[in-house]
């Protein structure tokens, strides 16, 4: 990857800056406690286990638009206390509205994400592309003072594509008044981010512990400033 071409980088959020998973454990602990869940015969153990899998279920269907942001708003707690085998009916109604307003007021960032973006915007105009929802995405980057390093900040309710298809990255690079040249995509995930950019014509950094087509593979954050 020839970094002199490179003038604009567009970020994932959550699980490549946002700590997706620190800040939804502590939210998840906070509703389970408040709840009395474990009462109802579950451990904590449990309950986040079954959470992390219905999540990742439903994302991976809203993806490739097989459910809507009201279902999976709707559905991911009911279908928790399904996974642990607890009656629907002891679901408290209001738990998938307080787990969204609370989750993205969590402060957690990925470990380096601050000095990582410090470094960069001296040399790249930053960006940010995200399948998540306007309103969520909007708090967690003013409650983490990260909405600050980012120009163009594009998300998949505001464009009407998602990651992994050709229109939200257009539609990204023509907000942004970039080429697909001097571009590159970070993300985590190796199928929205990684293929999805890489089949668009983006220059792509994976981040994360697993396999993927992107250009350049790191572990750490701060591996990517060997790169670029």
């Amino acid at each position: 990857m020839n970094k002199e071409q490179i003038k604009h980088i567009f970020f994932d959020l959550d699980h490549t800056l946002w700590d997706f998973e620190k800040n939804s454990e502590e939210t998840l602990i906070a509703l389970f406690e408040k709840y009395e869940i474990g009462k109802l015969g579950t451990s904590l153990e449990e309950y986040l286990v079954a959470y992390k899998s219905t999540n990742h279920e439903l994302w991976a269907l809203y993806n490739f638009d097989k459910v809507t942001k009201e279902d999976i708003r709707l559905r991911r707690f009911p279908m928790v206390f399904e996974k642990l085998g607890i009656d629907v009916k002891h679901c408290p109604p209001n738990i998938g509205d307080e787990y969204l307003e609370i989750c993205p007021t969590k402060p957690h960032l990925m470990e380096g994400t601050i000095p990582l973006l410090e470094a960069l915007k001296e040399k790249y105009t930053l960006h940010i592309i995200t399948n998540g929802f306007d309103k969520t995405q909007a708090i967690k980057l003013s409650s983490t003072g990260l909405g600050g390093y980012f120009e163009v900040i594009v998300t998949s309710e505001s464009c009407g594509a998602k990651k992994p298809f050709p229109a939200i990255f257009q539609y990204a690079l023509d907000q942004a008044g970039a080429s697909k040249e001097e571009s590159v995509m970070i993300g985590d995930n190796p199928v929205t981010d990684i293929k999805g950019a890489k089949d668009f014509g983006l220059k792509t950094i994976y981040f994360g512990n697993g396999e993927s087509e992107a250009d350049v593979e790191v572990r750490k954050l701060n591996e990517i400033l060997n790169h670029l």
